[in-house]
């Protein structure tokens, strides 16, 4: 009877036991499931549309199709139908882009169309646009100067833009980027006039029922007092070259990522505004520049480029991201530059040389980020 009590007790016992082990592991499970995951990174690529065929005599010189005709796109040079840039979005979206930052243009002229923002026409066109983000760079640099007495008929066509369903949003406002805040502060006459438009931007936007604008100013990683003066809420670039029309010559790919990156870092160290990074993937203006400049004015270029190489480029920006979550945007917006720069060599898109090598490049940095959060 003893044995039988002792072997009774050592059943009761191994089976509090496992209990309380299946009790714990449940416990961890349902912690595991409840930690929030860190949120997606949001990659897009800036869009320049100097394609379209109407532009040529500057955007597609002999030197670009002849001496650097291996960046000729799988389907020619041009793009300009609602086909072509459906097929691009459909590209784009496959290799987890998540939207375009259209390069915007109003010309000086008094003719205020240009060729360069029909690519945006013809997004706005295409059957499945639902699948890519946009927002606008405002170009405005030489030839594209925008002033007091513009700025009610572009605060109009700009909300209109802002109104659409595939708008992207930053803090839930529609989001608009300003090429040259220096030039802006020019036309405008200083900071607090700056500020004033933006606002009135703002009022207008909120009298349609947008809840605002988030405004992005191009910068280097200094002057914030100044762009919080202006009222900018985000601060970016379009690329950073490090390398503009200074005759440097030729440099290995490596050098533009690791400036880039101390570049991210010092935004990290001093910027008072959220930052959007910019991962410039190629650097090369010779077809636009050789035998227009003197040498000592050409600008610097990078070789080296390959698709692994562009791939760890996009992974340490979204890396970059995950470390800084409070000096990024809400959404984590990550830019590339460009889709579509072939003159200046900063390119994605599929080429007659190359394929789909780099877009695939991308599509596996972002894979990798998903993976690595998958097996943490």
């Amino acid at each position: 009877m003893s044995d039988l009590r002792m072997r009774r007790s050592s059943i009761v016992l191994l089976a509090i036991t496992l209990g309380c082990l299946v009790a714990v592991a449940c416990l961890t499970t349902v912690a595991i499931a409840e930690e929030p995951a860190d949120p997606e990174v949001c990659v897009g690529a800036y869009y320049f549309h100097g394609w379209s065929g109407k532009t040529e005599s500057f955007h597609l010189p002999e030197l670009l199709q002849k001496d650097f005709g291996h960046r000729r796109p799988v389907w020619g040079w041009r793009v300009n139908t609602v086909e072509d840039v459906s097929h691009e979005i459909d590209l784009c979206a496959d290799h987890g882009l998540k939207f375009w930052s259209f390069c915007w243009y109003y010309p000086e002229r008094p003719d205020k169309n240009s060729p360069l923002n029909e690519a945006l026409e013809l997004y706005l066109k295409a059957p499945n646009c639902e699948r890519m983000k946009f927002c606008l760079l405002v170009a405005n640099h030489g030839g594209y100067r925008i002033g007091p007495k513009d700025w009610d008929s572009c605060c109009a066509t700009w909300i209109e833009l802002f109104k659409g369903p595939t708008h992207l949003t930053v803090d839930g406002k529609p989001l608009i980027i300003f090429f040259s805040p220096g030039e802006l502060g020019k036309a405008f006459g200083g900071a607090d006039k700056v500020r004033e438009a933006l606002d009135q931007l703002r009022t207008k936007a909120k009298a349609t029922g947008l809840s605002g604008v988030t405004v992005a100013a191009c910068s280097g990683p200094g002057n914030f007092t100044w762009l919080q003066q202006c009222g900018y809420d985000v601060v970016t670039a379009y690329n950073y070259s490090f390398a503009w029309m200074d005759g440097s010559g030729e440099k290995p790919f490596g050098e533009l990522v690791d400036k880039t990156e101390k570049v991210w870092e010092a935004y990290a160290a001093k910027s008072p505004l959220p930052y959007v990074p910019v991962a410039t993937i190629g650097w090369d203006r010779r077809p636009w520049e050789v035998g227009k400049h003197p040498a000592e004015k050409i600008s610097g270029w990078y070789t080296g480029r390959t698709p692994e190489k562009v791939e760890d480029f996009v992974h340490r920006g979204v890396e970059w991201l995950q470390r800084h979550p409070d000096k990024a945007t809400k959404e984590r917006l990550l830019l590339l530059y460009a889709w579509n720069e072939i003159g200046e060599g900063g390119y994605l898109t599929p080429t007659v040389s190359e394929g789909t090598s780099y877009l695939e490049a991308v599509g596996k940095a972002l894979g990798q980020t998903a993976r690595k959060k998958g097996t943490e």
